[in-house]
């Protein structure tokens, strides 16, 4: 039994033997003719002229009318295979042949059929190439079975006209270039076509090919169950390998390159790689033998194509060509006459081959080689002359520029110095002979730089933010440390350095030219480093200020004062006659002292406005008589107009975490531990930061490596005793305060936190004990330390816990007219005004507390568990507004500290 759709169109083959009518159409009337030659027949010449015999034959009722789909008219059937059936129709509006391909009836009721078939039309419709057979329309019969329009190929399909490409194996490499072409298009759109073959590629009237097919198309990004179903697709003798047995979903572009390479072989042998008596047997072939050369089929071969074969046939699927596109540049390379990717051909066989082309050109070459060879052999022997005289001109006049620093954040800027070095480097070369070597290394001494680099000088800088837009600093420096040349320059934008660099060329040129910098160098140094006796004082007084103690630092003073006298001109003696005095308060408060200090730094700073030295004990001395922010700007300043200095880089530092930012206190640190040779220096004041956080085992591990590393001092166990104090663990800080006593017993600073553990944990008799032995010795005393506890104030806030509170009082009353009275001369000072806030809790001046309070929080207040626990501040304990600046005081520090470590 016929089936047969509504339409009326057959799925049986037997529609193939309608004979031919004389207009090439099938003719399904006995008469021979197709209809439209019937009806021109029959109406004849007087017959008004017909514009549309498809309108006529609308009106007419003969069968021809079953023979259309939708707006399409069948006019033959021109292929079929296992799931549908293809025609050259008419489209009935545009009156364009198309090729109309449906599913056969009897695939209705199979989903999987129905899938591929819809599969196809989208994959194809999905593609917009040239070389790809594009898709028109889509539709479905009125039993709904699908079916779409493509381009009609006029030239029928490759399988049918393979033969002509035998004998003309350029025109088959560019065929398949232009399929592969095609194929990558597909790729790139995330679809595999998996049954390339010659009979899917069609081609046009002019020849060009199209690829068709997409039945077993596959989008590269999921796989659906379809799929995975399935595990055979193609047709045997052009499906890779891995085609016949892997899941769908694990084949890549791959595959297809196997199938293209396979029909390039059939193109040009005549055969496919592999033949067998059935599908099987091929795909086992295929599968367990490598695929039979080209040459041993057609002898005369190229064997650039038979590479690009066996290239696309290997069954390794990492071994094939990466892509369909190289498959096609490499062809196109054999077409050019190139070495192709897939066999490169050595240099000296290239030469041959050119030599073979052209014999005359070739001698004529070898002779004018023999002759530039003698010419060239003297020419480098003057090259390497004036290549070593370069060489060590340039060994002379050069540079290492170390990374400039970020003074805004404590960040070295590689990258941005990489820009100016290549700025420097080009102004230098257009007036000179000169060599800039930039490293990324930071805090390597000059010395071992020069030697890795072979070069003769090095150049620091900064950068950071001015009103007037960026501000930059350099400073060049010999291989010993000697300071040649500094210079501070205001950039409106950092991005144009050029004009930086054109002035500092020229400058830096004159000075490495020059052979002995003697004259420079000592125009720069210090008179008092000039006179041996006077430079001994000084050296000797530097070392006693490094041990801390009040002995070594009343002897380094001595030191100092020598030094003075016997070179009155030398800014550094006065300048260290300053720092070691200003040292010493922090040990004994003596205001007379520190104003000596101020006085000695001033003349200093007179005497070398630009030293780097001095500036930075002007803001050493400065911090100590509590001016936070100008101490600051002057180690800044330091830093800018001097190489960087380790004592520098710390002095920031410490000053950062006074005004509440730990967290570059910690950066500068770290710069500092990277320029000082001595391990150890600056853990101290990295536990500090990290107690102010609140991490306190980061900070004992700061603390403890300090007590290592310098087991004479007493930094690590004070920093250790403290953070246990923070954390409430009274008996573990006794017992750390006890240990670091042992180590020295007439610190001073080991019977202040003594005291203040006593204090803190509100055993008042003995806090008084202590604190009113150290009020004894310093009456004005104490306020430097953990928690700015001046003795007297202390003793004042015992005295109130007493019967007579009276004495107490008066006590905290002197001390707050004090603190009151210096407060004058640094309103902002956090230290003053922390004080100032807990004397007037103890004295129940709640409001003026909570203010002061308040601004010291402003000024860089975050040790709110100090706050907590003193127990100055219990008169204002309970009161809310108290309670919510510890609270806003705790979440900034949280904030600051999550800022550094995301996890916390």
């Amino acid at each position: 039994m016929r089936n047969t759709d509504s339409s009326g169109l057959s799925d049986s083959p037997s529609a193939r033997e309608y004979a031919r009518c004389r207009c090439g159409s099938l003719a399904r009337i006995g008469s021979g003719l197709c209809v439209s030659c019937l009806l021109r027949t029959a109406l004849g010449s007087d017959s008004p002229e017909v514009e549309d015999f498809d309108e006529l034959l609308a009106s007419v009722n003969v069968p021809d009318r079953d023979w259309q789909l939708g707006n399409y008219r069948i006019l033959e059937e021109i292929g079929r295979g296992g799931m549908g059936v293809i025609y050259r129709a008419r489209h009935a509006p545009s009156r364009r042949i198309v090729a109309l391909k449906r599913v056969l009836n009897y695939h209705s009721d199979s989903q999987d059929t129905l899938a591929r078939f819809q599969r196809e039309a989208r994959a194809a419709a999905s593609l917009d190439h040239p070389n790809i057979l594009p898709i028109y329309d889509v539709g479905a019969t009125e039993d709904g079975l699908p079916f779409f329009s493509m381009k009609f190929a006029a030239g029928g399909s490759l399988l049918d006209s393979k033969e002509n490409f035998r004998e003309t194996p350029r025109r088959a490499a560019k065929l398949i270039s232009t399929v592969a072409g095609a194929v990558d298009y597909a790729h790139s759109r995330g679809i595999l076509h998996r049954d390339l073959k010659p009979g899917n590629i069609l081609l046009d009237a002019r020849g060009e090919p199209m690829v068709s097919d997409f039945g077993l198309a596959k989008w590269l990004d999921r796989a659906s169950e379809l799929t995975r179903t399935l595990t055979v697709f193609g047709t045997p003798g052009y499906i890779a390998p891995e085609q016949s047995d892997s899941a769908s979903a694990e084949l890549t572009g791959a595959t297809d390159v196997y199938s293209l390479g396979a029909i390039l072989f059939e193109l040009l042998s005549g055969r496919p790689p592999f033949l067998g008596e059935h599908a099987l047997a091929v795909l086992r072939q295929a599968a367990e033998n490598d695929a039979p050369k080209l040459c041993s089929i057609v002898p005369k071969a190229s064997r650039d194509l038979e590479t690009i074969c066996a290239r696309c046939l290997e069954r390794d699927p990492n071994l094939r060509y990466a892509s369909a596109a190289a498959l096609a540049e490499d062809l196109d390379r054999w077409l050019e006459g190139c070495p192709i990717v897939a066999r490169p051909i050595s240099p000296p066989a290239r030469f041959y081959r050119w030599a073979r082309r052209n014999p005359l050109l070739a001698t004529s070459l070898a002779i004018c080689l023999c002759f530039a060879a003698l010419i060239a052999t003297r020419q480098v022997q003057g090259w390497k002359l004036k290549n070593k005289i370069r060489e060590s001109e340039l060994a002379r006049n050069s540079i290492t520029v170390f990374p400039f620093l970020d003074l805004d954040s404590a960040i070295s800027k590689p990258g941005w110095t990489r820009t100016l070095a290549d700025a420097l480097q080009t102004e230098l070369s257009s007036i000179g002979t000169a060599r800039i070597v930039p490293t990324d290394m930071v805090g390597s001494s000059t010395k071992t730089q020069s030697r890795k680099f072979q070069t003769r000088t090095a150049l620091f800088g900064t950068r950071r933010s001015s009103d007037h837009g960026v501000q930059i600093s350099v400073q060049l420096v010999s291989p010993h440390g000697d300071l040649l040349f500094d210079q501070i320059v205001d950039l409106g934008t950092e991005s144009d350095l050029k004009p930086v660099a054109h002035s500092l060329a020229a400058r830096f040129l004159a000075i490495l030219t020059t052979d002995d910098w003697s004259t420079l160098i000592t125009a720069k140094s210090d008179p008092g480093m000039s006179n041996e006796r006077a430079r001994e004082l000084i050296t000797a007084g530097r070392e006693l200020v490094f041990r801390r103690t009040m002995r070594d630092l009343n002897s380094a003073i001595g030191c100092f004062q020598k030094a003075v006298e016997l070179e009155p001109r030398s800014a550094l003696a006065h300048a260290y006659l300053a720092s070691a005095a200003a040292t010493r308060t922090y040990y004994f408060t003596d205001a007379n002292l520190l104003a000596s200090a101020s006085r000695e730094i001033r003349e200093a700073s007179e005497m070398a406005p630009t030293s780097a030295e001095v500036m930075r004990v002007l803001s050493g001395v400065r911090y100590r008589q509590g001016q936070i922010r100008e101490a600051l700007e002057d180690a800044l300043r330091a830093i800018e107009i001097g190489p960087p200095n380790a004592r520098s880089l710390g002095m920031v530092g410490m000053l950062a975490r006074e005004l509440g930012r730990p967290d570059q206190g910690l950066r500068w640190y770290e710069l500092a531990k990277s320029f000082d040779p001595h391990p150890g220096e600056y853990d101290y004041g990295m536990g500090d930061c990290w107690a102010v956080l609140g991490d306190y085992e980061k900070a004992r591990i700061c603390y403890r490596r300090a007590s290592d590393l310098h087991p004479d001092r007493l930094d690590g166990l004070l920093g250790m005793s403290h953070v246990s104090l923070l954390n409430s663990d009274f008996a573990q800080a006794r017992r750390l305060c006890r240990q670091s006593t042992q180590l020295d017993p007439d610190s001073v600073e080991n019977a202040q936190l003594a005291a203040q553990i006593e204090f803190f944990a509100r055993n008042f008799t003995e806090a008084e004990k202590t604190y009113t032995d150290l009020n004894r010795k310093d009456p004005a005393g104490g306020g430097g330390f953990y928690a700015d506890i001046s003795y007297k104030s202390a003793l004042g806030r015992i005295g109130l816990d007493k019967k007579n509170d009276r004495p107490g009082k008066i006590l905290l009353q002197q001390c707050l007219a004090a603190e009151l009275e210096r407060l004058k001369s640094v309103p902002d000072d956090r230290d003053t005004l922390y004080r100032v806030a807990a004397i007037e809790s103890s004295l129940g001046q709640t409001d003026s507390a909570i203010a002061h309070l308040e601004a010291a929080v402003t000024s860089g207040l975050l040790d709110y568990r100090s706050l907590s626990l003193d127990p100055r501040f219990d008169g204002i304990g309970n009161d809310t507004r108290f309670q919510a600046i510890l609270g806003r005081v705790k979440l900034k520090t949280e904030s600051i500290r999550k800022q550094i470590d995301p996890s916390f």
